[in-house]
């Protein structure tokens, strides 16, 4: 694949040149030479210190058959990174190995991860505080760079607990430019996001903001036009885990949201909705009380009392669990104060309580985790496999047989009744292979977002619907700064302005992307900031980035680091 790469790479070079004189591409984008990759000289230095040389990085990216993208995409940076005079060892991972290893446990040194736009991130909390401030720092936290910066957590903190609205865009904004300037995991690419469905078999598809037809309101809203009232979901890669607090993986969470209930849930634009709870009360500004519903039962029939919801959020703080730290971290106390109500009371104001902690927590019953806790211990409690998942809500767990099939089925007794009656949802190990079973009838739906070469594979297919919506999440590289270089803000500007964006665009994503600089979606209009640094590709800048930081390069090529070198983390304040 590697030699098809670079093919592929040298014609859209050649294209590139040939434009620049017959003028065969006058609408497309163009670079100049030293950003499209001419070689920038640099004065070599002579008899440097082996110990001096800086070292190599180790690059995860995912395998060609499970995410093509993400794979020659990689390597196209990777290459680019070289030519700056690192060395660079680009290892394919599985996605659950990158997950346990990175996105827990922080042993990475650079991975490139899609995030999703949840609707729960159209407020920018889990973009700006969660993944940034330096309380999210710990093994399992959702800072996986480990950034830590005193000017950014103050900021940080003004936006998570000031109440004020135009006090938290402003601060918002001051973030998202400390992020473009210090770049500790530099936002690439947002996709145009394209799903598909069968217009046949079903109507009503309701897509969400950020999930598109993977949404929780398109499973409880989708309706059959046939007698045959299973929905044949096909996605890429199987779940892994229904535990809901310890899974930190998507494909998990999605699923996991529909076999419990929340006491909130967001709707398709984002938006509060009560859910478990019928009513919220703001006594003041860190005290809130929640009235539950009546009558709900969990899948086995006991029923879903105030206990179980103070149980939830004293049993995630209990065990640590890494899902649900971020969401009860601001939680001081849960008190029953009646035979349906609970009051949370908080450690202090924290403006996304509803958006970020409500909706978030899946309720547990206590009668089965207060038990498992007991056999497995707290540790034991976050490794467990959870089989059968019961909850509350409106699908029930049927069956799971790994890389084959999972099975949800409708809960009739549930406060909202989907109008569908089960979910069948088959992973694919790769998209041509789901592609091909959307146009062959074996599946119904799909989230995964339709690249153009999808899209002429399905466009004879006249029964196939393409939903085209808005990405709220975007591509990430996820520099780790606790290991070198990344340590040090220099060397991760200069790799940065070394992401070949465009080129990439051109031939991995064929168009169906645009490049990002901010982790906050520029359609998410309220909390853009659009007068940040945007470190674009530029090979020239990023060699000079190194050489005004004082790095050197041997008569090879090698990078090294400065003389009397100490690391800089953050850029210093003007």
């Amino acid at each position: 694949m590697k030699k098809s790469y670079k093919i592929i790479a040298l014609l859209t070079v050649m294209c590139l040149l040939l434009s620049m004189f017959v003028g065969c591409a006058k609408n497309e984008p163009t670079e100049t030479a030293a950003a499209a990759g001419e070689e920038v000289q640099v004065t070599p230095t002579e008899e440097l210190d082996p110990n001096d040389r800086v070292p190599a990085i180790e690059f995860w990216i995912q395998t060609q058959t499970k995410d093509p993208i993400r794979y020659e995409a990689g390597l196209m940076i990777a290459d680019k990174w070289r030519e700056l005079g690192f060395e660079v060892d680009a290892q394919t991972r599985e996605w659950a190995t990158m997950s346990a290893e990175g996105m827990k446990a922080h042993e990475h040194q650079a991975f490139m991860v899609k995030w999703g736009g949840k609707p729960e991130r159209v407020d920018p909390y889990h973009w700006l505080y969660s993944m940034h401030h330096s309380a999210e720092d710990v093994e399992g936290g959702y800072n996986i760079t480990g950034y830590v910066n005193p000017e950014y957590d103050a900021l940080a903190d003004e936006f998570a607990t000031n109440l004020d609205m135009a006090a938290r865009q402003e601060a918002a904004k001051g973030m998202q430019a400390l992020l473009a300037r210090d770049v500790p995991q530099p936002p690439m690419f947002k996709l145009k996001l394209k799903n598909a469905y069968d217009k046949s078999k079903f109507t009503n598809v309701t897509p969400g903001i950020g999930l598109g037809v993977y949404s929780f309101w398109n499973f409880m809203n989708i309706t059959p036009l046939t007698d045959d009232t299973t929905l044949n979901l096909g996605q890429v890669n199987d779940i892994n885990l229904l535990n809901p607090l310890a899974t930190k993986t998507g494909q998990d969470i999605y699923m996991l949201k529909n076999i419990y209930d929340p006491l909130v849930r967001l709707d398709v634009n984002g938006d509060v909705v009560n859910w478990l709870a019928t009513d919220i009360n703001k006594i003041d500004d860190t005290t809130i009380e929640v009235t539950i519903r009546d009558g709900v039962k969990f899948h086995d029939g006991e029923d879903l009392t105030v206990d179980d919801v103070k149980f939830t959020f004293d049993f995630a703080k209990e065990v640590s669990s890494p899902t649900y730290n971020a969401h009860v971290r601001a939680i001081e106390s849960v008190e029953i104060t009646g035979d349906n109500t609970v009051t949370f009371k908080l450690t202090a104001p924290y403006a996304p309580f509803l958006s970020n902690t409500l909706s978030q927590c899946l309720i547990l019953p206590e009668h089965i985790w207060s038990k498992a806790l007991e056999e497995k211990g707290a540790e034991g409690v976050l490794t467990w496999e959870n089989l059968p998942a019961i909850g509350s809500g409106p699908f029930i767990f049927d069956y799971w047989r790994p890389n084959e099939e999972f099975a949800l089925k409708a809960n009739k007794d549930h406060f909202m009744v989907p109008k569908i009656d089960a979910i069948v949802r088959t992973p694919y190990t790769q998209s041509m292979g789901l592609i091909q079973g959307l146009v062959a009838g074996e599946i119904e739906l799909t989230s995964y977002n339709m690249m153009p070469m999808d899209l002429e594979e399905v466009k004879n297919n006249p029964n196939i619907e393409i939903v085209e919506l808005p990405d709220m999440g975007s591509y990430v590289i996820h520099y780790n700064m606790r290991k070198a270089p990344f340590d040090d803000v220099y060397a991760r500007r200069a790799l940065t302005m070394a992401i070949p964006r465009q080129t990439i665009l051109d031939v991995v994503f064929d168009g169906g992307a645009l490049k990002s600089f901010s982790l906050v979606s520029d359609d998410n209009t309220f909390w853009y900031n659009p007068d940040i640094e945007m470190l674009d590709f530029d090979m020239a800048k990023a060699r000079q980035e190194l050489e005004d930081a004082g790095y050197r390069w041997d008569v090879e090529g090698n990078i090294y680091y400065p003389e009397n070198y100490t690391v800089t983390p953050y850029l210093p304040s003007n």
